[in-house]
């Protein structure tokens, strides 16, 4: 009795500790974005605050909708695009990223030999890297008086991120590369 007390405990410890995180990507709030490091992120967007969301479309069509919205130069690569919120000029430089989570399956490997012992299967014994992909957009902001107009104690940091927030949302609700095709050829 002892023994499957000690053995059912053993399985228990190792299944709640058989995915270990390796690395990761950032959690976005329930309200769709973060602002968060950009370090965090990816290592070289530096120490600055970026407004973060997921980008549901391909890079070109965000690359697309962000001349078309900010009326930009084909070849401003999203960078510096001069913007005026209440009055206040800002330049906004659009990144997009890729950030992955990475977990190790501990557990399958063990389960998997011990059907193959008992059943004479052939499931995998190797153990496993899970990783899931996600891409970002990440905004930084900047105005004539702040280099960072996301950090914390911004004067800016209100408008600038009401001003971001009308922004992913326009871009979140296109469904389609078509749907973004029509909206700009038709305004």
């Amino acid at each position: 009795m002892k023994s499957i007390k000690y053995i059912s405990s053993l399985l228990l410890v190792f299944f709640f500790t058989s995915c270990i995180s390796i690395k990761k990507a950032p959690e976005i709030t329930e309200v769709g974005y973060s602002i968060i490091e950009g370090k965090k992120l990816k290592k070289a967007l530096g120490k600055s605050n970026h407004f973060i969301f997921l980008n549901h479309l391909s890079e070109s069509d965000l690359t697309s909708f962000i001349i078309y919205k900010l009326d930009a130069a084909d070849d401003s690569y999203l960078q510096n695009l001069p913007v005026t919120i209440h009055d206040t000029r800002f330049l906004m430089t659009f990144y997009t990223v890729k950030s992955k989570d990475k977990t190790l399956d501990l557990f399958s490997p063990i389960v998997n030999r011990a059907l193959n012992n008992k059943l004479n299967t052939d499931f995998d014994e190797d153990i496993q890297i899970d990783e899931f992909e996600y891409y970002y957009v990440a905004v930084y902001v900047e105005s004539d008086i702040e280099a960072d107009s996301l950090k914390e104690k911004s004067i800016h940091r209100a408008i600038v991120e009401r001003y971001l927030v009308d922004l992913m949302d326009e871009y979140q609700r296109i469904g389609s590369e078509k749907e973004l095709n029509f909206i700009i050829n038709n305004n």
